[in-house]
């Protein structure tokens, strides 16, 4: 049951991912953050990559923050605030997360980058272990492909990602500017064929009027 409850203890319990959410009766919110907080951890242990280290980071202060404000808001507030679990996960069509042949390619580079980052760690761990770990050619090599070598990946990521948001923003702008045109020219259009039935029906009246006036004559 929802209930708020001592700050203090609130701000002690939200120290731990879940547990902040947990004491004021948000459950299912505290399962879903002290879960993604501990796989993350479990993620970053087994792979040994650091950079991973971000995400448990990130979960870690959100989940902190996000408990204390639900335990500052309002009574009413506080009273409308329904327990779910993360981004809707507990409501969400399960046969749309179907992987197309897109997403199946993507998520297939993402686990053979994850193996082979793995596997790098792992072999370089034993050949230090037997070429000693003062060798500089060895610390050169390691620390070129640890640091460096992901900085140029990424920074050609970012040259992809913004080389296709520019064709985007391309395709996107011509339609916009062919409906501007035709919102342009559909009053003008609208206004001329007003005009033109108008015409015709004082054409009409005129037409009738002569031909009543020879019925009489």
């Amino acid at each position: 049951m929802k209930k708020k409850k001592n700050r203090f203890w609130l701000f002690v319990f939200s120290l731990w991912p879940g547990a902040g959410h947990m004491y004021i009766g948000f459950m299912k919110m505290g399962l879903s953050f002290m879960t993604g907080f501990l796989l993350s951890c479990a993620v970053v242990g087994i792979t040994n990559i650091g950079v991973l280290a971000v995400f448990p980071i990130i979960i870690y202060v959100y989940a902190f923050f996000h408990a204390n404000n639900l335990g500052g808001l309002e009574d009413e507030q506080f009273a409308a605030m329904e327990d779910e679990y993360l981004f809707g996960f507990a409501n969400m069509d399960y046969s749309r997360l179907k992987l197309n042949r897109r997403n199946r390619n993507l998520a297939a580079a993402a686990l053979i980058i994850l193996g082979v980052c793995m596997l790098w760690n792992v072999g370089f761990g034993m050949l230090w272990d037997y070429v000693g770990w003062d060798n500089p050619v060895m610390k050169a090599i390691y620390y070129t492909v640890r640091d460096e070598l992901p900085r140029a990946v990424l920074a050609l990521v970012i040259i992809w990602v913004g080389v296709r948001l520019l064709r985007g923003k391309s395709e996107i702008e011509e339609p916009d500017t062919n409906r501007k045109e035709q919102a342009v020219e559909t009053p003008v259009m609208q206004i001329e064929q007003k005009k033109e039935q108008a015409e015709d029906g004082q054409k009409d009246e005129q037409q009738d009027g002569q031909t009543d006036g020879q019925r009489e004559a």
